[in-house]
């Protein structure tokens, strides 16, 4: 069953892809806000390498898949601490727009990507598992890195959301990310790989809404 999940997730990433080149008309690929769609690209091969292990089979292949899986989580995550820039520049501060402003965000993005590279895919130890239907890869033990940079990515989340509905009384995005949150935190028992994925999935919804939303309004 969680194979229809996981393709279901892969195909509605393309769509959001999509959606979201057409709909927004700001096509300035300087804007710190285009990055939401390379971690966007990330989460389809992500979505993708894990509904078809069970055909690649378990190998040297498969676990080469999954290993890339978390070098795209570790490069491509922090980025969303740009996207988060992008929308307060557009929110109207000037603050956000400040070569400052700039800098600390490019600084912290750098430093969560180094975390998680040293602290998690340095050395990441990987086992196969089947669970539900799919045969994916996983660590054989948790490592602390890599939830601080989650943690710290889903507070810059939070906070954006917070002065978007504060500054324009935007609230989606603080919305996708409060689900997230609860949904993460919460011990909700489900038979099924495919959770956290699905209040990713809610998650990118809001997010590329609010995108769509702030780069066609007129600055």
């Amino acid at each position: 069953m969680d194979f229809y999940f996981y393709l279901v997730f892969t195909l509605s990433y393309l769509i959001l892809l999509i959606v979201g080149f057409v709909k927004r008309r700001e096509k300035n690929i300087m804007s710190f806000t285009v990055f939401l769609y390379l971690v966007i690209v990330g989460l389809t091969v992500d979505n993708a390498i894990i509904a078809f292990g069970k055909w690649i089979g378990t190998g040297s292949l498969l676990e080469s898949l999954h290993l890339f899986r978390y070098w795209i989580h570790a490069l491509i995550t922090p980025t969303l601490l740009l996207f988060c820039l992008g929308l307060l520049q557009k929110s109207g501060k000037k603050y956000f727009s400040t070569a400052r402003a700039v800098w600390i965000t490019l600084m912290c993005t750098c430093v969560l990507i180094l975390i998680e590279i040293i602290t998690v895919v340095a050395v990441i130890e990987l086992k196969p598992v089947m669970e539900y239907g799919i045969l994916h890869y996983v660590p054989v033990k948790e490592h602390v890195g890599s939830i601080l940079m989650i943690i710290m990515v889903s507070l810059i989340l939070l906070v954006t959301g917070f002065l978007l509905y504060i500054f324009t009384s935007w609230k989606w995005m603080l919305v996708g990310t409060i689900i997230m949150g609860i949904g993460s935190a919460l011990p909700i028992k489900v038979d099924s790989t495919a959770f956290t994925n699905a209040l990713e999935l809610v998650l990118m919804i809001s997010l590329v809404a609010t995108d769509i939303t702030f780069s066609n309004k007129k600055q």
